[in-house]
């Protein structure tokens, strides 16, 4: 009965077998490995014309092929400037919404703490869009503040983050309450509203933008029609100081303060800004629509719930791997804002009303591509200690 023979090796044979088998190793691992370390993509060029308006307000344009026009109106009449009547920047907002929904206009209204935000989606055909051009004027300048509405909006709320952001901001005009109190509604005239309405909405106190499928020169007539002229002065800012970095925590909630968009004026700000970013995608990462960031002229506002879980995640799980790959999604929704017209009117309002330069999207690429294990390492530990207060 035969048998098979068994294969024989010399030690030259095992010696080769093994050099072989390392060469394969590297060759498979070492695409991965400079994958990791691929440069970043590059931001695309943004060919934005500014202006200034014959009424005062300042205008970022640029073209794109769109069904609509994409513009963006902001302005500086946020829940900071409420002074002693809280809550009227957040009723005035309410009934221009209220009234955009019942003139049928493509329009979005939102508050925040620095501005009211009108967003318009506006045909292209030249007889709709003169009849929503003058639909929206007659709502941001002519409103009808519906009383009887009024009356039912004075309804004050409170919330746990309400309650922590006010703790954290202390005095600062950051602190809100942004929907008011019920001492402070009560004392809310319509006529109170409509002063605040002619001082606060006025094309002096605006930034825009608009992206569309137009050229300058009908952009240009575009945003003149939109923007009359006001014989109304405008409100002046008072001076606002930064709140310092602070923090407010209860029930498994946090509120973190963190230096503003106005606070860039040199580079180590402008580095450590984006290392928030990069924070912000990392905490996303680890517990998914558990954080909400807030941006601000004054300070950025970052909101945590499941905090005891944030804590232990971030002592075990951030290591350089997963900063990487942090990187390249925050990058990637860099990136996402200016793809389409509706995106990119948004940013080119962004960079308008926080003084950006319309390079800001590559240097701050550049910035977080600079961003090494060492220098994050560092920053994290200071991170870690802010955050498992």
């Amino acid at each position: 009965m035969s048998s098979s023979a068994k294969p024989q090796f010399s030690r030259m044979s095992l010696n080769l077998l093994m050099l072989v088998s390392i060469v394969l190793i590297v060759i498979l691992y070492e695409p991965a490995a400079k994958q990791a370390e691929q440069p970043l993509p590059a931001a695309p060029t943004l060919n934005a014309s500014i202006w200034l308006s014959d009424s005062g307000s300042k205008i970022w344009f640029h073209p794109a092929l769109a069904d609509t026009i994409e513009i963006q109106f902001w302005y500086k009449a946020g829940f900071r400037y409420d002074g002693q009547h809280k809550g009227q920047a957040h009723l005035l907002a309410q009934l221009l919404k209220y009234e955009s929904v019942q003139r049928k206009l493509p329009m979005e209204i939102s508050l925040d703490q620095d501005f009211i935000k009108v967003v318009l989606h506006l045909s292209s055909s030249p007889i709709s869009l003169k009849k929503q051009i003058e639909q929206t004027v007659a709502l941001l300048y002519h409103p009808k503040l519906n009383n009887s509405l009024l009356n039912k909006l004075r309804q004050p709320s409170s919330s746990l983050s309400q309650d922590l952001r006010q703790q954290a901001y202390g005095q600062h005009a950051y602190a809100g309450p942004q929907r008011g109190t019920q001492e402070s509604l009560s004392q809310i005239s319509r006529a109170d509203l409509q002063k605040f309405h002619h001082e606060y909405i006025h094309p002096k106190r605006l930034f825009a933008s608009i992206v569309g499928d137009v050229n300058e020169r009908s952009a240009g007539i575009i945003m003149e029609t939109l923007l009359p002229n006001s014989r109304r002065h405008p409100a002046s800012d008072p001076p606002l100081i930064p709140q310092t970095v602070s923090y407010a925590s209860r029930d498994n909630m946090a509120i973190l303060v963190k230096p503003g968009l106005n606070n860039l004026g040199k580079q180590s700000q402008q580095v450590r800004l984006v290392k928030d970013y990069l924070l912000m995608q990392v905490l996303q990462d680890l517990l998914p629509s558990q954080i909400k960031w807030v941006t601000g002229q004054s300070n950025n506002t970052i909101y945590l719930q499941q905090l005891a879980q944030f804590r232990q995640n971030m002592r075990d799980n951030a290591d350089w791997d997963m900063i990487l790959r942090a990187k390249r999604r925050l990058a990637s929704h860099w990136l996402q804002q200016a793809e389409g017209a509706k995106a990119l009117s948004r940013y080119l309002v962004h960079l308008n009303a926080y003084d950006l330069p319309v390079n800001h999207m590559q240097l701050n690429l550049n910035h977080l591509q600079s961003i090494t294990m060492d220098s994050w390492q560092q920053f994290y530990q200071t991170q870690l200690t802010e955050l498992t207060f």
